[in-house]
């Protein structure tokens, strides 16, 4: 199984076996610089790629910067996305500089929580979601197809 990392140092996007990621750190394949497997914050373009070649859940914080609830989302998110590496791939994506994912998904409020599985939208909420509730659906998400 394959979990979708997002380079910091050159933007590209790699695959990396999980197996070898909890024992070892990855490299990127383009500029060799040490991948993590953060949270990125993502262009929609980049997105799509990753929604089309995924193997795991791709779970997407869409949200604005000036939004206050979206900034006590984050940490929230984040732990959850730390907790659930192995289980899906987790990206954050900015709503102001995104206008056509904004527009084809139909966010109409921020923050708003997308998962897509195999290539396909199997949930789209907007607002706060706790804890105990992002963890389920997440871990529900690929049973959806």
């Amino acid at each position: 199984m394959y979990k979708m990392i997002v380079c910091p140092h050159c933007n590209t996007i790699n695959k990396a076996n999980l197996e070898k990621l909890a024992t070892t750190d990855a490299n990127c394949g383009k500029c060799s610089a040490q991948l993590r497997a953060n949270i990125t914050d993502i262009s929609s373009d980049k997105l799509q790629k990753i929604i089309q070649h995924a193997q795991l859940p791709v779970v997407v914080d869409a949200y604005a910067s000036w939004c206050g609830p979206c900034k006590m989302y984050t940490p929230l998110f984040e732990q959850v996305a730390q907790e659930l590496k192995t289980q899906a791939d987790f990206f954050k994506l900015n709503t102001e500089n995104n206008h056509s994912f904004s527009s084809q998904y139909n966010i109409r409020g921020v923050p708003t929580t997308l998962i897509f599985y195999q290539k396909k939208l199997v949930f789209n909420q907007s607002g706060v979601l706790d804890k105990k509730n992002l963890q389920q659906i997440v871990i529900d998400s690929a049973k959806k197809i």
